[in-house]
């Protein structure tokens, strides 16, 4: 039920008002109906919630709803079982705020739109109609995605990655584009989406293991391939060092490496610095602070993920251990999907402005 909040013994019938009523009571023959014009105009003489709903055996909270529904919708919602309001209680504009409001604040339940509407238009919508006004305006529940909090401007954004395709135009022949970044694997299954009977929800096994691998990895977006230094070893600056030599090694024919990478401290370690200078054919190329968005190998982590660790149970850490070994290994087997997913096709990251509607 959708009502105005107001106070029932507060309404003025006018003359007019009571005539209206007294013609739709005449000319209802269905007298489940025409007990609704009844009451009103006994609501119109004064009578007492209590005594009406005494009378004609129906209880106050019925009444109150018949007149929310006179009040909001007019004569006309009371002389039929299936009447469709022409429009909704909300104005458009009441409406177009509340989209606003919820594309800025993302409730996570529709009893928060709701809430929202009565405290803002005092206006009472119930849970189902909130979930139709909001799927009718095309939004559904859906899953946020996770962004930087602090990302560069947009401006900056595009202007890396305009030096990073005319770098690719430039370079000497042969230059090799790898995209690198570390990532740790969790002995423990991570629960995802999946298809399943919600009336027998499928039961997850999972590990009290810490037991972790930490990859350093570097992804070729020309030739769908990757390369890795995996082990339980933290990653720290020695560790960087062995890892830019196993990417040496891969590419020893390549005339030139570059290797984009984020701002990790271990990257810029005092000890890489000077390994760096006595091995020039492997360059670094930082991205800017806290854009994620723009390291390829980003997308690739996720996709080893889904692959490795979301709904996949390993009871023995040897064996998940195996697993990821198998699968970094051999990546070559996955080529149909890379060539779809790893595309050089990157997000900008919008700063989008907090303005919360104000309320009225």
């Amino acid at each position: 039920m959708v009502g105005v909040l107001m106070d029932v013994s507060k309404h003025q019938f006018d003359d007019d008002k009571i005539a209206k009523l007294h013609k739709y009571r005449d000319n209802q023959p269905d007298v489940r109906l025409k007990v609704r014009f009844i009451t009103l105009l006994m609501l119109a003489k004064g009578v007492e919630l209590k005594t009406i709903a005494s009378i004609i055996g129906k209880s106050i909270k019925t009444i109150e709803n018949w007149y929310y529904q006179y009040v909001t919708k007019g004569i006309n919602s009371l002389n039929s079982f299936q009447y469709k309001p022409k429009q909704s209680y909300l104005t458009s504009v009441q409406i177009n705020q509340v989209v606003s409001w919820v594309k800025e604040t993302n409730p996570g339940k529709a009893k928060e739109v709701r809430k929202y509407i009565i405290d803002n238009f005092k206006v009472d919508y119930s849970i189902e109609a909130v979930r139709k006004l909001l799927k009718k305006k095309g939004l559904k529940v859906i899953r946020p995605k996770v962004v930087p909090g602090n990302p560069p401007s947009e401006e900056e954004q595009k202007e890396t990655l305009k030096k990073y395709f005319e770098m690719k135009l430039t370079s000497e022949p042969g230059t090799v584009f790898l995209f690198g970044d570390g990532m740790h694997l969790i002995h423990q299954n991570v629960p995802g989406l999946c298809w399943g009977d919600p009336k027998d929800p499928p039961m997850l096994k999972t590990n009290t293991s810490r037991q972790r691998l930490n990859i350093l990895g570097a992804y070729n977006p020309d030739s769908l391939s990757f390369v890795h230094l995996t082990g339980e070893e933290n990653c720290d600056a020695e560790r960087v060092i062995e890892y830019f030599n196993v990417i040496i090694k891969a590419y020893n024919r390549a005339p030139s490496i570059q290797l984009i990478l984020d701002n990790a401290k271990y990257f810029k370690a005092k000890i890489v610095r000077e390994w760096l200078e006595n091995h020039p054919k492997l360059e670094l190329k930082f991205l800017p602070p806290y854009a994620p968005n723009l390291n390829l190998i980003e997308r690739f982590w996720r996709f080893v993920k889904e692959h490795l660790v979301k709904n996949r149970y390993y009871k023995k850490y040897k064996t998940f251990r195996a697993k990821v070994f198998q699968f970094l290994n051999h990546i070559d087997e996955h080529t149909n999907e890379l060539q779809t997913l790893m595309v050089e096709k990157f997000e900008i990251v919008k700063i989008k402005a907090q303005t919360i509607p104000q309320k009225t």
